[in-house]
Protein backbone atom coordinates (compact mmCIF):
# COMPACT_ATOMS: atom_id res chain seq x y z
CA UNK A 1 0.00 0.00 0.00
CA UNK A 2 1.25 3.49 -0.92
CA UNK A 3 0.72 7.06 0.59
CA UNK A 4 1.82 10.71 -0.35
CA UNK A 5 3.47 12.75 1.98
CA UNK A 6 1.02 14.91 4.03
CA UNK A 7 3.64 18.05 2.82
CA UNK A 8 4.75 17.61 -0.59
CA UNK A 9 2.24 15.39 -1.98
CA UNK A 10 4.25 13.39 -3.56
CA UNK A 11 4.79 9.32 -3.63
CA UNK A 12 5.67 8.43 -0.34
CA UNK A 13 6.97 4.26 0.76
CA UNK A 14 5.58 2.95 3.93
CA UNK A 15 9.47 1.82 4.49
CA UNK A 16 10.59 5.59 4.06
CA UNK A 17 8.44 8.27 6.28
CA UNK A 18 7.61 9.23 9.59
CA UNK A 19 4.17 8.92 10.51
CA UNK A 20 2.33 11.01 13.38
CA UNK A 21 1.11 9.40 16.38
CA UNK A 22 -1.95 10.99 16.17
CA UNK A 23 -3.67 11.81 12.78
CA UNK A 24 -1.50 8.95 11.35
CA UNK A 25 -0.30 11.00 8.34
CA UNK A 26 3.30 10.29 6.53
CA UNK A 27 5.69 12.41 5.45
CA UNK A 28 9.02 12.11 3.63
CA UNK A 29 11.96 13.11 6.34
CA UNK A 30 13.83 15.47 3.53
CA UNK A 31 10.14 17.51 3.89
CA UNK A 32 10.93 17.43 7.55
CA UNK A 33 14.52 18.74 7.56
CA UNK A 34 15.85 15.17 9.19
CA UNK A 35 18.23 13.72 6.68
CA UNK A 36 18.40 10.50 6.00
CA UNK A 37 16.98 7.75 7.86
CA UNK A 38 19.65 6.32 9.04
CA UNK A 39 21.19 9.67 10.57
CA UNK A 40 18.30 10.21 13.25
CA UNK A 41 15.41 8.55 14.88
CA UNK A 42 12.14 9.64 15.60
CA UNK A 43 10.21 9.36 18.70
CA UNK A 44 7.15 7.22 18.68
CA UNK A 45 5.16 10.09 20.08
CA UNK A 46 5.82 12.57 17.50
CA UNK A 47 3.03 14.87 15.93
CA UNK A 48 3.37 16.95 13.18
CA UNK A 49 2.49 20.59 13.27
CA UNK A 50 -1.18 20.32 12.01
CA UNK A 51 -1.72 18.27 15.29
CA UNK A 52 0.63 20.27 17.46
CA UNK A 53 -1.91 23.49 16.48
CA UNK A 54 -4.79 22.20 18.05
CA UNK A 55 -2.69 21.81 21.45
CA UNK A 56 -2.32 24.95 23.52
CA UNK A 57 0.76 26.88 23.69
CA UNK A 58 3.08 25.81 26.51
CA UNK A 59 6.48 25.04 26.68
CA UNK A 60 7.00 22.59 24.17
CA UNK A 61 10.74 21.77 24.34
CA UNK A 62 10.54 19.03 21.86
CA UNK A 63 9.87 21.14 19.00
CA UNK A 64 12.70 20.72 16.72
CA UNK A 65 13.92 24.46 16.39
CA UNK A 66 13.69 25.22 20.04
CA UNK A 67 15.76 22.59 21.01
CA UNK A 68 18.59 23.60 18.47
CA UNK A 69 18.52 26.74 19.42
CA UNK A 70 18.41 25.59 23.22
CA UNK A 71 21.83 23.72 22.69
CA UNK A 72 20.99 21.01 25.30
CA UNK A 73 20.31 17.31 23.34
CA UNK A 74 19.98 15.77 26.57
CA UNK A 75 16.96 17.77 28.02
CA UNK A 76 15.55 17.60 24.22
CA UNK A 77 15.58 13.78 23.99
CA UNK A 78 14.26 13.58 28.10
CA UNK A 79 10.84 15.78 27.12
CA UNK A 80 10.34 13.55 23.95
CA UNK A 81 11.88 16.08 21.45
CA UNK A 82 12.08 14.61 17.66
CA UNK A 83 15.63 14.58 17.18
CA UNK A 84 17.75 12.29 19.49
CA UNK A 85 21.46 12.63 20.73
CA UNK A 86 22.80 10.50 18.09
CA UNK A 87 21.57 13.37 15.00
CA UNK A 88 24.33 15.89 14.02
CA UNK A 89 21.99 17.55 11.28
CA UNK A 90 20.49 20.75 11.51
CA UNK A 91 17.52 22.92 10.46
CA UNK A 92 18.48 25.23 7.17
CA UNK A 93 17.44 28.09 9.39
CA UNK A 94 20.21 27.00 12.50
CA UNK A 95 22.41 26.01 9.88
CA UNK A 96 22.33 29.33 7.93
CA UNK A 97 22.58 31.64 11.86
CA UNK A 98 26.11 29.14 11.81
CA UNK A 99 27.68 30.06 8.88
CA UNK A 100 27.06 33.81 9.70
CA UNK A 101 28.40 33.51 12.88
CA UNK A 102 31.27 31.34 11.35
CA UNK A 103 31.94 34.45 8.93
CA UNK A 104 31.67 37.24 11.38
CA UNK A 105 34.26 35.74 13.82
CA UNK A 106 36.46 35.10 10.98
CA UNK A 107 36.02 38.81 10.02
CA UNK A 108 36.20 39.87 13.75
CA UNK A 109 39.84 38.14 13.54
CA UNK A 110 40.95 39.30 10.51
CA UNK A 111 40.00 43.10 11.62
CA UNK A 112 41.99 41.77 15.37
CA UNK A 113 44.89 41.04 12.94
CA UNK A 114 45.00 43.72 10.93
CA UNK A 115 44.79 46.38 14.30
CA UNK A 116 47.57 44.09 15.63
CA UNK A 117 49.48 44.72 12.20
CA UNK A 118 48.53 48.58 12.25
CA UNK A 119 50.03 49.06 16.45
CA UNK A 120 53.13 47.07 15.45
CA UNK A 121 53.86 49.45 12.53
CA UNK A 122 52.77 52.70 14.84
CA UNK A 123 55.34 51.43 17.18
CA UNK A 124 58.07 50.94 14.92
CA UNK A 125 57.18 54.51 13.44
CA UNK A 126 57.29 55.79 17.31
CA UNK A 127 60.70 54.27 17.44
CA UNK A 128 62.22 55.62 14.84
CA UNK A 129 60.53 58.99 15.39
CA UNK A 130 62.02 58.26 19.11
CA UNK A 131 65.77 57.98 17.41
CA UNK A 132 65.46 60.90 15.23
CA UNK A 133 64.68 63.39 17.69
CA UNK A 134 67.92 61.92 20.00
CA UNK A 135 70.38 62.43 17.09
CA UNK A 136 68.41 65.87 16.08
CA UNK A 137 69.06 66.59 20.42
CA UNK A 138 72.67 65.41 20.34
CA UNK A 139 72.99 67.61 17.00
CA UNK A 140 71.54 70.43 18.04
CA UNK A 141 73.50 70.19 21.70
CA UNK A 142 76.82 70.03 19.57
CA UNK A 143 75.59 73.16 17.47
CA UNK A 144 75.25 75.01 20.66
CA UNK A 145 78.86 73.78 22.43
CA UNK A 146 79.98 74.67 18.86
CA UNK A 147 78.62 78.27 18.66
CA UNK A 148 79.53 78.76 22.66
CA UNK A 149 83.23 77.86 22.03
CA UNK A 150 83.49 80.46 18.95
CA UNK A 151 81.93 83.44 20.70
CA UNK A 152 84.26 83.00 23.57
CA UNK A 153 86.93 82.84 21.27
CA UNK A 154 85.90 85.87 19.45
CA UNK A 155 85.51 87.22 22.83
CA UNK A 156 89.08 86.74 23.56
CA UNK A 157 90.59 87.31 20.23
CA UNK A 158 91.81 91.30 20.26
CA UNK A 159 90.27 92.47 16.98
CA UNK A 160 87.21 91.97 18.56
CA UNK A 161 87.66 95.26 20.31
CA UNK A 162 89.29 96.89 17.02
CA UNK A 163 85.80 96.06 15.39
CA UNK A 164 83.83 96.91 18.06
CA UNK A 165 85.81 100.93 18.31
CA UNK A 166 85.59 100.42 13.79
CA UNK A 167 81.54 100.06 14.35
CA UNK A 168 81.39 102.71 16.95
CA UNK A 169 83.05 105.35 14.75
CA UNK A 170 80.94 104.33 11.85
CA UNK A 171 77.92 104.63 13.43
CA UNK A 172 79.30 108.18 15.09
CA UNK A 173 79.90 109.42 11.45
CA UNK A 174 76.54 108.47 10.21
CA UNK A 175 74.90 110.05 12.71
CA UNK A 176 77.18 113.68 11.80
CA UNK A 177 76.00 113.06 8.50
CA UNK A 178 72.39 112.93 9.04
CA UNK A 179 72.67 116.04 11.44
CA UNK A 180 74.74 117.69 8.19
CA UNK A 181 71.41 117.09 6.49
CA UNK A 182 69.45 119.49 8.92
CA UNK A 183 72.01 121.90 8.42
CA UNK A 184 69.67 124.69 7.11
CA UNK A 185 66.66 123.45 8.98
CA UNK A 186 65.22 124.65 12.62
CA UNK A 187 62.48 124.13 15.13
CA UNK A 188 60.05 126.96 16.19
CA UNK A 189 57.86 125.47 18.95
CA UNK A 190 54.90 126.32 21.45
CA UNK A 191 53.72 128.40 18.02
CA UNK A 192 49.52 128.22 18.44
CA UNK A 193 48.01 125.66 16.04
CA UNK A 194 45.23 126.71 14.05
CA UNK A 195 43.30 125.42 11.33
CA UNK A 196 43.86 126.19 8.04
CA UNK A 197 47.00 127.97 9.04
CA UNK A 198 49.75 129.28 6.16
CA UNK A 199 53.12 127.48 7.83
CA UNK A 200 55.26 129.06 5.53
CA UNK A 201 52.88 132.69 5.73
CA UNK A 202 53.69 131.92 9.92
CA UNK A 203 57.44 131.43 9.55
CA UNK A 204 57.93 135.09 7.84
CA UNK A 205 55.57 136.64 10.71
CA UNK A 206 58.01 135.43 13.09
CA UNK A 207 61.13 136.35 11.39
CA UNK A 208 59.66 139.92 10.92
CA UNK A 209 59.04 139.70 14.87
CA UNK A 210 62.47 139.04 15.28
CA UNK A 211 63.46 141.53 13.27
CA UNK A 212 64.90 139.30 10.32
CA UNK A 213 63.54 140.18 6.73
CA UNK A 214 62.64 136.34 5.07
CA UNK A 215 60.46 136.09 2.22
CA UNK A 216 58.68 133.11 1.35
CA UNK A 217 60.67 132.35 -1.55
CA UNK A 218 63.69 131.67 1.26
CA UNK A 219 61.77 129.45 2.52
CA UNK A 220 62.03 125.71 1.54
CA UNK A 221 59.24 123.49 3.62
CA UNK A 222 57.33 124.31 6.60
CA UNK A 223 55.44 122.21 8.13
CA UNK A 224 53.64 120.93 11.78
CA UNK A 225 55.51 117.73 12.74
CA UNK A 226 54.24 114.99 15.29
CA UNK A 227 51.45 113.65 16.41
CA UNK A 228 48.25 115.56 17.16
CA UNK A 229 46.96 114.66 20.34
CA UNK A 230 44.52 117.64 21.22
CA UNK A 231 42.16 120.65 19.80
CA UNK A 232 41.38 123.43 21.36
CA UNK A 233 38.07 125.65 20.15
CA UNK A 234 40.43 128.36 19.13
CA UNK A 235 43.48 126.16 17.86
CA UNK A 236 45.88 123.83 19.47
CA UNK A 237 47.25 125.03 22.46
CA UNK A 238 45.08 127.76 23.52
CA UNK A 239 42.31 127.08 25.80
CA UNK A 240 43.78 124.63 28.24
CA UNK A 241 44.52 122.19 25.32
CA UNK A 242 47.62 120.25 24.65
CA UNK A 243 50.83 121.60 23.80
CA UNK A 244 51.12 122.66 19.65
CA UNK A 245 53.08 120.97 17.24
CA UNK A 246 56.75 122.41 16.31
CA UNK A 247 57.28 123.97 13.34
CA UNK A 248 59.81 122.12 11.33
CA UNK A 249 61.22 124.84 8.68
CA UNK A 250 63.94 124.29 5.74
CA UNK A 251 65.10 127.91 4.58
CA UNK A 252 67.43 127.73 1.57
CA UNK A 253 70.64 128.91 2.83
CA UNK A 254 72.25 128.19 6.37
CA UNK A 255 72.98 131.89 6.79
CA UNK A 256 69.51 132.40 7.04
CA UNK A 257 68.91 129.92 9.37
CA UNK A 258 72.21 131.08 11.69
CA UNK A 259 70.75 134.46 11.96
CA UNK A 260 67.47 133.46 12.76
CA UNK A 261 68.77 131.72 16.00
CA UNK A 262 70.92 134.05 16.71
CA UNK A 263 68.07 136.59 16.50
CA UNK A 264 66.04 134.68 19.02
CA UNK A 265 68.60 134.44 21.10
CA UNK A 266 69.00 138.04 21.51
CA UNK A 267 65.10 138.76 21.77
CA UNK A 268 64.82 135.70 24.37
CA UNK A 269 61.51 135.92 25.75
CA UNK A 270 59.28 136.89 21.82
CA UNK A 271 55.90 136.42 22.12
CA UNK A 272 53.08 135.63 19.65
CA UNK A 273 51.66 138.99 20.01
CA UNK A 274 51.22 140.97 16.85
CA UNK A 275 50.98 137.57 14.78
CA UNK A 276 47.58 137.75 14.17
CA UNK A 277 46.76 134.47 15.63
CA UNK A 278 43.66 134.16 17.89
CA UNK A 279 45.03 132.58 20.56
CA UNK A 280 46.19 134.53 23.75
CA UNK A 281 49.70 135.58 22.96
CA UNK A 282 52.93 133.45 24.44
CA UNK A 283 56.17 132.84 24.16
CA UNK A 284 57.90 131.01 21.01
CA UNK A 285 61.02 129.19 20.89
CA UNK A 286 63.70 129.02 18.04
CA UNK A 287 66.10 125.96 17.86
CA UNK A 288 68.39 123.69 15.69
CA UNK A 289 66.79 121.06 14.47
CA UNK A 290 68.20 117.95 15.56
CA UNK A 291 68.52 114.12 14.82
CA UNK A 292 66.96 111.78 16.44
CA UNK A 293 69.93 110.93 18.61
CA UNK A 294 70.93 114.37 19.48
CA UNK A 295 67.73 115.20 20.22
CA UNK A 296 67.86 111.86 22.81
CA UNK A 297 71.14 113.82 23.91
CA UNK A 298 70.30 117.05 24.28
CA UNK A 299 67.20 116.03 26.51
CA UNK A 300 69.53 114.08 28.50
CA UNK A 301 72.06 116.88 29.13
CA UNK A 302 68.98 119.44 30.44
CA UNK A 303 67.87 117.07 32.80
CA UNK A 304 71.33 116.42 34.24
CA UNK A 305 71.70 120.33 33.99
CA UNK A 306 68.65 121.05 36.37
CA UNK A 307 70.09 118.70 38.71
CA UNK A 308 73.41 119.28 39.01
CA UNK A 309 72.61 123.06 38.69
CA UNK A 310 74.93 123.31 35.68
CA UNK A 311 74.98 126.72 33.81
CA UNK A 312 75.22 126.28 30.28
CA UNK A 313 73.21 123.04 27.83
CA UNK A 314 73.20 124.35 24.19
CA UNK A 315 73.44 123.22 20.73
CA UNK A 316 75.25 124.67 17.76
CA UNK A 317 75.72 123.02 14.08
CA UNK A 318 73.94 120.87 15.51
CA UNK A 319 76.43 119.43 18.08
CA UNK A 320 75.37 119.36 21.73
CA UNK A 321 77.75 121.54 24.60
CA UNK A 322 77.68 121.55 27.94
CA UNK A 323 79.53 123.68 30.79
CA UNK A 324 79.59 123.88 33.89
CA UNK A 325 80.23 127.26 34.38
CA UNK A 326 81.45 130.73 32.38
CA UNK A 327 85.14 129.85 33.54
CA UNK A 328 84.68 126.06 32.76
CA UNK A 329 85.61 123.70 29.98
CA UNK A 330 82.89 123.01 27.71
CA UNK A 331 82.14 119.59 26.34
CA UNK A 332 80.97 118.06 23.01
CA UNK A 333 78.45 115.41 23.86
CA UNK A 334 78.33 113.10 21.34
CA UNK A 335 77.50 109.54 22.72
CA UNK A 336 75.85 108.10 25.85
CA UNK A 337 79.28 107.12 26.99
CA UNK A 338 80.08 111.32 26.90
CA UNK A 339 77.06 112.16 29.15
CA UNK A 340 78.09 109.24 31.67
CA UNK A 341 81.98 110.64 31.41
CA UNK A 342 80.84 114.60 32.15
CA UNK A 343 77.58 114.20 34.15
CA UNK A 344 78.35 110.30 36.19
CA UNK A 345 75.64 109.05 38.30
CA UNK A 346 73.02 112.23 37.21
CA UNK A 347 72.04 110.41 34.20
CA UNK A 348 69.22 107.63 34.06
CA UNK A 349 70.06 104.67 32.00
CA UNK A 350 67.73 104.96 28.88
CA UNK A 351 64.68 102.91 28.78
CA UNK A 352 64.59 101.18 25.48
CA UNK A 353 64.79 105.02 23.69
Amino acid sequence: MTKSCGACKKFLSLTDGVKCSKCSTHYHRACLGLGPSNKASVSSSWECDACKRLVPRGNRTETPVKSLLSGDDSEATAKGSLITSGDSSSSPAAQSMTLELTLEIRQLREDLQAARGEIQQFRAEMFDLKSSLTDTNDRLASVVSRVDRLEKKVEDTPETSQLESTVAELKLELQERDQRELSNDLDISNLPEELGENPIHLVTLVAAKLGVILEERDIVSAERVGSRHGRGTEGAGAGGADRPRPLAVRVTRRALKDELTKSARVRRGATTADLGLSAAPRPFYINERLTKHNRFLFNKAREAQRRLSWRFVWTKQGRVYARQAQDKAAHWIRTEADLTRVFGSAIEPPINK
